[in-house]
């Protein structure tokens, strides 16, 4: 997948869509307005978006996660070695960036997604830099895990990661199968049954067909539609929802809703650095009838002299939205138009598993601990 290909699939989706209003909608706005890398002349582009999500908050992470154990610290390493081959195995540099922050942020998402005891189906809208596929690929309670991604440098990188996580068992929507589409032929075996020497010692070429049985899916923002039949019960949009103009979010609200199911959980670590303000982006996922199980800040008034401590003195490093669709049995709870700020039930088992609340407090370990270890787990790598 190249941008050759994302650029013509995109192109003739456009023109079969025939909407200028409605192709509008997934344009990147704010990426587009912060002068963001958003389309790519070389793959190599993608390098400068390995390490871009998530600065200086690994100390802060590792606060949030109550230090990291032996266990923890093993799962990371692991990760960063895979992610060290992906990077060799895709670009030709030799000197690898080290996403410290951003691995250990994804790391916290796939902890809190491990709290939910029902996740064989996880959607994620907008996976930015595509590191959580090393954490959900072995997670043995996810049994597929589908991507939606409408900017094509992060989509190009996403693909890249997931090809080589999940190898044979990935499925590119945005990669055209030009075979699938019937675009013409010759019909070079009847002309040849006339005269056999139209090619000289030609050779009949062969294929077999094989069944695909994807554990992830990647959808670009025209292959919606395919997406929308689907029902999956986690769906997470992080750290960008404040970045969706208000008619993206809208959309991507009512998406959201569509495909969840009844006993689904929507989880945003972080709403994001946009534009758009979070009450917008609360307001619209209230809107589709989604209630919050957990609004839970950093601060309280967002102001850094009070800190809003949870319960057992936890302390998140950015808000997190847990939400509940229609059917979900905390759901008339999570209703409630009395809930203050904020919200959060200490006594929800679902909130505490989410949260880690109960978890296991480990070691507290810096950035030049873990890089060290890193370091030393990638001497024979290359």
């Amino acid at each position: 997948m190249d941008a050759a290909s994302y650029r013509l699939s995109e192109t003739l989706a456009k023109r079969a869509m025939r909407s200028l209003r409605q192709t509008g909608i997934h344009a990147p706005e704010y990426f587009e307005s912060t002068g963001f890398l958003t389309r790519v002349e070389s793959m190599e582009d993608l390098v400068i978006l390995l390490d871009v999500m998530h600065n200086n908050r690994f100390d802060d992470f590792v606060a949030e996660l109550g230090g990291l154990s032996d266990a923890d610290m093993a799962e990371l390493l692991d990760a960063f070695v895979d992610y060290a081959r992906f990077f060799l195995t895709q670009f030709p540099s030799a000197e690898i960036p080290i996403p410290l922050s951003g691995m250990l942020s994804q790391y916290a998402i796939a902890l809190k997604l491990r709290g939910i005891p029902e996740r064989k189906t996880v959607l994620e809208i907008g996976p930015g830099s595509g590191l959580l596929s090393f954490f959900l690929a072995k997670d043995p309670g996810v049994e597929r895990y589908d991507q939606v991604e409408a900017t094509e440098s992060f989509y190009l990188l996403q693909s890249l990661v997931n090809r080589h996580v999940y190898g044979t068992r990935f499925l590119d929507h945005a990669q055209l199968d030009s075979r699938s589409l019937d675009l013409g032929g010759i019909d070079f075996e009847t002309m040849r049954a006339q005269h056999k020497e139209i090619l000289v010692n030609y050779e009949k070429p062969e294929s077999l067909t094989v069944e695909r049985r994807p554990r992830a899916e990647h959808f670009p923002w025209w292959r919606l539609e395919d997406l929308a039949a689907r029902r999956y019960d986690v769906v997470t949009s992080n750290a960008n929802l404040t970045e969706f103009s208000e008619t993206a979010l809208r959309y991507y609200a009512s998406l959201f809703v569509t495909v969840l199911k009844p006993t689904g959980v929507f989880l945003a670590q972080c709403p994001g650095g946009g534009k758009t303000s979070g009450d917008v982006a609360l307001r619209a996922l209230m809107d589709v009838g989604l209630r919050p199980l957990v609004i839970a800040a950093r601060y309280i008034g967002r102001n850094p002299k009070h800190p809003a401590a949870l319960p057992g003195g936890k302390q998140l490093v950015t808000a997190n939205l847990i939400f509940v669709p229609p059917g979900h049995p905390s759901y008339e709870r999570a209703s409630d138009p009395n809930q203050k700020m904020p919200i959060i039930d200490a006594d929800d088992p679902l909130t505490r598993s989410m949260l880690g609340l109960d978890r296991i407090p480990g070691t507290v370990r810096s950035r030049d601990e873990v890089l060290a270890a890193v370091a030393e787990r990638l001497v024979d790598l290359g």
